[in-house]
């Protein structure tokens, strides 16, 4: 009795055909993986996002608009990338809260109603690498054993804090703004920022008294058509306050330039351009900050100098860092009645 086996051309096609089974089967599974793994991302970051700008928020909900009151938002640079110029843009906000009984009792024990609190906000350059550090702090008004936030030696000629007044918030902060919409701003099609009656601003003087550093930066351009303040501060009626986070453990899935960036090139060769975040969104190298145009290929077209940095020559290498954006409007009070009921 004969007994026929495989040939050798069966055996060649049946590996062939396993070999692309388990191709297709890895590429299934390093896909499913991959969007897990961005979905979990961002999971992750918007609920650090979200915990930050509620906190944020009801900061801003208790803003004080007495006589006592104050809302200074202002804008720093800062050399990140170590090549002697101040480039990176962060920013800070000081105002003046009236706390709730219970945050009284639990922050400040033994102080009533009556009192005021002191509360800042600032975004510091990360040490360890790019993005940078939020950081707030409370101070009751009127004590004389710590230094005012708004005191003009608060940030030291560097733009930094003394040591210990301010608190980690959370790392990995790529970028932070908040827009003022005043009371001549048209915020209902959208918010715009410019010098225009109803734009909105970047930046905060309550008193009108010229503390922001226009020289420092554009964006501490004063918000345009305000009145004198008299016995009360001006305030903003909503603020919007945007939020890009970028996670360390995210860093090692952003492409790299894969050749030397000129200052005036505006096609940026990239080592894998589907790393990239879709069209439109911002990419932050060393000081400098990007918007994608388009991808395509080994290369992506970029315009150059966004979000108030200036275009500089990179070096091959260098990492191309976006995040997570989340943005949220909080309404400010104008008045507060001081009804004892």
């Amino acid at each position: 009795m004969r007994r026929r086996g495989f040939t050798l051309v069966e055996l060649l096609l049946a590996l062939s055909l396993l070999s692309i089974l388990i191709v297709a089967l890895v590429n299934l599974i390093d896909t499913s993986l991959r969007i897990w793994g961005r979905t979990e991302s961002q999971r992750d970051l918007v609920e650090i996002s979200s915990g930050v700008l509620e906190l944020l928020g009801r900061d801003l909900a208790a803003v004080e608009s007495g006589p006592r009151g104050d809302l200074l938002a202002d804008w720093w640079t800062f050399d990140q990338d170590g090549d002697g110029v101040a480039g990176t843009p962060c920013a800070r906000l000081r105002f003046i809260k009236r706390p709730s009984a219970g945050e009284l009792a639990l922050r400040f024990p033994g102080k009533t109603t009556d009192d005021l609190v002191e509360v800042a906000w600032a975004l510091l350059p990360d040490p360890e690498g790019a993005g940078g550090v939020l950081y707030r702090g409370e101070r009751l008004l009127g004590d004389a054993e710590r230094l005012s936030f708004f005191d003009r030696g608060f940030f030291n000629s560097a733009g930094k804090p003394p040591a210990g007044a301010l608190k980690l918030v959370t790392g990995g902060v790529l970028w932070l703004e908040w827009d003022f919409a005043s009371q001549t701003s048209v915020v209902n099609d959208g918010w715009s920022v410019g010098d225009r009656p109803y734009d909105c601003a970047t930046a905060w003087d309550a008193w009108a008294r010229g503390r922001p550093d226009l020289d420092r930066s554009a964006f501490n351009a004063p918000a345009a058509a305000l009145p004198s303040p008299d016995e009360r501060p001006i305030l903003p009626r909503r603020v919007r306050v945007k939020l890009e986070l970028e996670r360390h453990v995210y860093r090692r899935r952003r492409p790299r330039l894969s050749a030397p960036l000129e200052t005036e090139a505006r096609l940026v060769e990239v080592d894998e351009t589907g790393l990239l975040p879709p069209p439109g969104a911002m990419i932050q190298v060393d000081d400098e900050w990007m918007e994608l145009l388009s991808a395509s290929g080994r290369h992506a077209s970029v315009k150059r100098g966004a979000r108030g940095t200036t275009a500089r020559q990179h070096d091959r290498g260098a990492l191309m860092h976006f995040g997570s954006s989340v943005q949220r409007d909080v309404a400010v009070p104008l008045y507060r009645e001081d009804w004892d009921l």
